[in-house]
C-alpha cells in the first residue's frame, strides 16, 4: 500500500487527554515490550513531539512529522502492515512520525529515521513502526539539522 507523507499534514493533529494515547501491538523495532504510548506535544518544542511509554521503564522518544521537512517522501508499506493498522485506501489519513536522534545540542545535529517511520491510525489509535518496502530509498540517519559543519 502506498501512503503519501503529505496526507498527514492535511489534517492538523492536536492531541489532548482523549486522543493522545495509542497502542503499538508489536512494540518498537528493538523495543518489543513497549506497546502503550502517549503522544506529548509541547508548543515550545514543536515541530518535535515526544512518544512517552506508559509501561515498564519510562522512555521518551523524540519524533517529527516529515511534512514540510522531507520532500517527496513516499511511503510504501506491505499489505499486512496496512491491515494491522486498519488503513484502507487513500482516505486513511494516518499520522506519520519519524524517530529523531539528537546527536548534539550545541552545535545542534539532528537526524531522522526515514526508513522505518511510526504510522498511527488516527481513528483507532493503533500504531506500528514499519520498515518501508522501499526502505532502500531512505536513510536511517537523514540529516535534518547540522550546525556542526
Amino acid at each position: 500500500m502506498f501512503v503519501e507523507a503529505s496526507v498527514s499534514g492535511q489534517q492538523e493533529f492536536i492531541p489532548d487527554e482523549s486522543n493522545n494515547q495509542f497502542l503499538m501491538p508489536e512494540g518498537l523495532i528493538g523495543l518489543p515490550d513497549f506497546k502503550r504510548f502517549q503522544l506529548i506535544v509541547d508548543p515550545e518544542s514543536l515541530p518535535f513531539v515526544v512518544l512517552h511509554s506508559l509501561e515498564g521503564d519510562s522512555i521518551q522518544i523524540p519524533a517529527l512529522e516529515p511534512v514540510g521537512f522531507v520532500e517527496n517522501y513516499k511511503l510504501n508499506i506491505n499489505d499486512e502492515d496496512a491491515e494491522l493498522l486498519g488503513l484502507k485506501g487513500q482516505d486513511s489519513n494516518p499520522l506519520i512520525l519519524n524517530v529523531a536522534t539528537i546527536k548534539s545540542f550545541e552545535p545542534q545535529k539532528v537526524t531522522l529515521n526515514l526508513a522505518a517511520p511510526i504510522i498511527i491510525n488516527r481513528r483507532n489509535r493503533v500504531g506500528k513502526q514499519v520498515l518501508l518496502t522501499n526502505y532502500q530509498d531512505y536513510s536511517t540517519a537523514h540529516v535534518l539539522i547540522d550546525e556542526t559543519a
